[in-house]
């Protein structure tokens, strides 16, 4: 006697689509707002900014527009890394650094900022610091050039900055760095 193993086939609807769906949301509670985060069908995070009222801080984390909500959909792998009063801040891409800085006020639900960066990022102040490209490396500038090279790398000189929250205008410091690039 012979036995034959059935086969079953499901939907594709049983089926988790990805792992998204089924990450839980995460909340980030500032002083007037909380932004809910939760992981996008690929790389990254959808994000609803919401107005805070008193009691919100004991509610659950769920990812669910209400009216008045802002939500801001994922378009290049945005990820949260701070909120700052009405301003979201957050880190775009799959790739090392320099990546993308976005930066939206969800009072005025507009993008106040985007543009490269390169980590680690403080917030200090009403600002934040983080390395932005300067110029070219050289075997004269950056003694770890050449070999980067020969690893197939490139190489950037960068600077400190500092990104004023009120005029969101970018203060070069004197601190430089030489960096690998892929």
């Amino acid at each position: 006697m012979k036995f034959v193993m059935p086969i079953v086939l499901l939907p594709l609807a049983a089926l988790p689509f990805s792992a998204a769906a089924t990450e839980p949301a995460t909340c980030h509670d500032g002083v007037h707002y909380r932004v809910i985060a939760k992981p996008a069908e690929s790389a990254g995070q959808h994000f609803i900014a919401r107005k805070k009222v008193p009691g919100d801080d004991g509610k659950p984390c769920l990812y669910s527009a209400n009216p008045g909500d802002f939500e801001i959909r994922n378009k290049n792998a945005e990820h949260f890394l701070a909120l700052e009063g009405s301003l979201l801040i957050l880190d775009s891409g799959t790739a090392p650094d320099p990546r993308d800085l976005i930066l939206w006020d969800v009072e005025k639900r507009i993008k106040v900022y985007s543009g490269t960066y390169s980590g680690p990022y403080r917030i200090e102040g009403n600002g934040i610091y983080f390395w932005l490209q300067s110029s070219e490396a050289t075997d004269a500038n950056c003694a770890q050039a050449a070999g980067w090279r020969k690893q197939g790398l490139g190489a950037a000189i960068e600077t400190e900055v500092w990104l004023g929250f009120s005029d969101y205008r970018i203060v070069r410091g004197t601190a430089t760095r030489c960096t690998a690039r892929q």
